[in-house]
């Protein structure tokens, strides 16, 4: 009797089981739909302490490995949320092998660092670089802590304490008082780092340098001695005399428009370290700010002048003072080239006084090629925004993205600035947000040209100050592309910035006939414009039944080493040929949840048109974020509570990749092991659906599903407290802003809607 009780017992438990195979392989044909050749796969552990693993913090170049962020503890981390790792510190690092992805902290142990200010790592990710506060305690160290270090760690080392190693020298005030500093940036190796004193007044001794002492806020920077050299720490704003420049005035990186502390810092630092781009105010009243770049440490350029003007010192006075505004807007990645706005007329045919943008290039005189770093000269001035009328104003409205190496700039003006139509027959009209490309004459060598792209909505029936039928009435604006407060929905591809890739909401094209955003591409080399965010193989009227906004990540305008390589928000591969976007329009008939999606665009070589496809599974309950695409194309990572693979069943983010050729064969599921609270995680899957998993993930837990599988049901573990800071709010696992949860809980349902009542 007990015999056959058993093996009923036994069949009533593979019936189940059967059933629900079953069940989640008929939920899986219907949720799952990714672009041919790629397969999932689970980036972050299974078990995460409770938590979610909420936010990518970086993608290394190769695609690789990627850093995250969880409040969670586990895979060694020696601190969770609240005891020294701040809400917006990287946490932990996962690497791929051939047998799967494996998850290590790289967190400071506390011992060393109470308090994470902030942190960087190189494109690679083979390093990562720590701001910390040190003193006896979190809270000691974080408001009356006297010293803040750099500390390194190399990701090929165990995180201990003896693998993270000071960068340089301890940072301390000449005064043993409370410091605050704020990390500005650095070069890829972490050679040289900087930062600025932010509470430094001309009336205290608040300073790390006696050349600093009684001056306002400085920029700082800290060479670690890679060379063998020593370590040093030196003030960057200097004339050539060796003395501040402007002791009443503060002193930043790059920045762009200085009063209003309206921020670009794209290349502010060469990629070398050897040039470092900094703007500071003449007078007290922070008018007159000029440009100038810090040479080899050793030497400073005044940039925003007419070249040649005779003066020899730095600023040029009186004409400093007299000079309208200089803006930095970026440079190029070697220094050679940097970018700037004013309206200052500087070059004999700017007859003007309207807003413009200039290159300068930086470089060996022709007497001395060849020469050292501190030898170098302001070479050359370019009015770039050069208006085919003379005597005309260009109006620059802004710079919406420069190339690397500083090739191309693409920017918004309101004057006409080039003959002829675009690869759409259309012109630029005066008044308009015109968006042009200055790149290269291929006709005429060494001279640039400027190229009519598309005009750009700033409003509700009216782009600048004309109509423009091209912007269909009670839309959004596009104004955040080229404004300075914001990275702008823009990005672009390849060394010279071949392509750029950006959204709208003009119908730029006759296959846009809806009013909602669209991501549109722009080849330089054709002049050819592609709209991304059309429906899958022509669904949802491809595209335009859209009552909800296409979105793109936001680029970045620099600064760190993870914003200056974009790799915590790429949007396109480096060829142009591969873009992803969200939306919540069903541009697929998998996409079923009405909240935001991932799609990727692709375009083989020789087509005409690219092709959309749904990249994440289209029915989770939470919107998908954080979407990066590595520079190769081949890997798309994202941040989903929907559990793609039977590994993931908390309902809690994780960061999955859509990767080509990926997936990892089925491999046995032992249980989960635990102790206490631990054990409170899901209890409600069958046996055959439990996967590796434990608190510290070993290569090969992350698996591809079979074929025809499902995701597994999700089933919420118990989880502790979140603490969150005032003004924010605990959601799956992470703090946001109140003001943004309520909004993020709508989208795709009433925060992207564009002429829907």
């Amino acid at each position: 009797m007990r015999q056959k009780r058993a093996t009923m017992g036994m069949r009533a438990c593979a019936l189940m089981a059967f059933l629900v195979v079953s069940v989640m392989s008929l939920m899986a044909a219907s949720a799952l739909a990714l672009p041919e050749g790629r397969a999932y796969e689970m980036v972050s552990p299974p078990y995460k302490g409770g938590y979610g693993a909420p936010r990518i913090e970086a993608v290394a170049s190769d695609g690789e490995s990627v850093a995250f962020y969880s409040p969670g503890v586990f895979a060694g981390s020696p601190a969770g949320f609240g005891a020294g790792v701040g809400l917006d510190s990287l946490a932990y690092l996962a690497r791929r092998s051939p047998s799967g992805w494996s998850t290590a902290s790289v967190v400071p142990p506390d011992v060393l660092a109470p308090v994470v200010q902030d942190h960087d790592v190189s494109p690679t990710l083979s390093a990562v670089l720590a701001f910390v506060k040190a003193g006896p305690n979190d809270e000691a160290a974080d408001v009356v802590g006297t010293e803040q270090n750099f500390l390194l760690h190399s990701t090929t080392m165990p995180d201990v304490s003896t693998s993270w190693e000071l960068a340089g020298m301890p940072l301390k005030m000449l005064v043993e008082e409370p410091l605050v500093l704020r990390y500005k940036g650095g070069n890829p190796d972490f050679c040289q780092l900087l930062f600025q004193n932010t509470e430094a007044t001309a009336e205290a001794s608040n300073a790390l340098l006696e050349e600093a002492v009684g001056t306002s806020e400085q920029l700082y920077e800290l060479s670690r001695g890679c060379g063998g050299e020593p370590a040093a720490l030196r003030l960057v704003a200097l004339n050539n005399e060796g003395e501040v420049i402007s002791p009443s005035c503060k002193v930043d990186l790059g920045v762009q428009r200085y009063a209003t502390q309206e921020q670009s810092l794209f290349n502010a630092i060469s990629a070398d370290g050897s040039e470092i781009f900094f703007t500071t105010c003449i007078k007290k009243d922070l008018s007159h700010s000029q440009l100038f770049v810090r040479l080899g440490s050793t030497k400073t350029l005044e940039v925003s002048k007419p070249v040649g003007e005779a003066c020899s010192e730095v600023p040029c006075l009186p004409g400093a003072t007299a000079r309208a505004n200089a803006n930095f807007v970026g440079a190029s990645e070697d220094g050679s080239k940097v970018f700037f706005t004013t309206t200052a007329q500087l070059v004999p045919e700017d007859k003007d006084a309207g807003n413009d943008l200039y290159m300068a290039r930086i470089g060996c005189p022709e007497s001395k090629p060849g020469c050292e770093v501190a030898e170098k000269e302001v070479t050359s001035l370019v009015l770039v925004s050069h208006a085919k009328t003379a005597g005309e104003a260009a109006e620059v409205q802004g710079v919406v993205k420069l190339a690397p190496d500083g090739q191309r700039a693409y920017f918004v003006a309101h004057g006409i600035l080039s003959d002829g139509v675009n690869a759409e027959g259309n012109a630029p009209m005066k008044g308009a947000e015109n968006l042009y490309v200055s790149e290269p004459d291929t006709e005429v060598p060494g001279q640039y040209r400027t190229v009519f792209v598309a005009d750009l909505c700033s409003g509700p029936e009216l782009s600048g100050s004309v109509e423009d039928l091209r912007c269909p009435s009670k839309t959004g604006v596009d104004r955040e592309l080229w404004s300075s407060t914001s990275g702008g929905q823009a990005q672009t591809a390849g060394v010279d910035g071949g392509f750029l890739v950006f959204a709208s909401y003009g119908q730029l094209l006759p296959s846009d006939t809806d009013s909602a955003q669209d991501v549109y591409r722009y080849d330089a080399v054709s002049g050819k414009l592609d709209r991304i965010s059309a429906g899958e193989a022509g669904a949802d009227a491809n595209g335009n039944n859209s009552a909800f906004d296409a979105t793109l990540a936001a680029g970045n305008r620099g600064g760190s080493v993870r914003s200056q390589y974009e790799m915590n928000n790429r949007a396109i591969s480096e060829d142009g040929s591969r873009i992803v976007f969200t939306t919540a329009e069903p541009l697929s008939p998998d996409a079923s949840n009405g909240l935001a999606n991932v799609y990727e665009w692709h375009k083989e070589p020789g087509e005409a048109e690219g092709r959309v496809s749904l990249v994440s599974g289209g029915s989770g309950n939470e919107p998908v974020e954080d979407v990066v695409i590595s520079p190769a194309g081949g890997d798309i990572f994202f941040v989903t509570s929907q559990g793609l693979l039977p590994q993931d069943t908390d309902g809690a983010p994780d960061v999955y990749d859509a990767r080509l050729g990926g997936g990892f064969p089925v491999s046995s599921a032992p249980a989960r092991p635990c102790s206490g609270d631990a054990c409170q995680g899901p209890l409600t899957n069958p046996a055959p659906l439990l996967v590796p998993g434990s608190g510290v993930q070993a290569p090969g837990e992350n698996i591809v599903a079979p074929t025809g599988a499902a995701p597994a049901l999700a089933a919420t573990p118990k989880k502790a407290a979140l603490r969150c800071r005032k003004g924010r709010e605990p959601r799956r696992g992470k703090c946001v802003k109140a003001k943004a949860k309520s909004k993020k809980n709508k989208a795709g349902k009433a925060s992207n809607k564009r002429g829907v009542k």
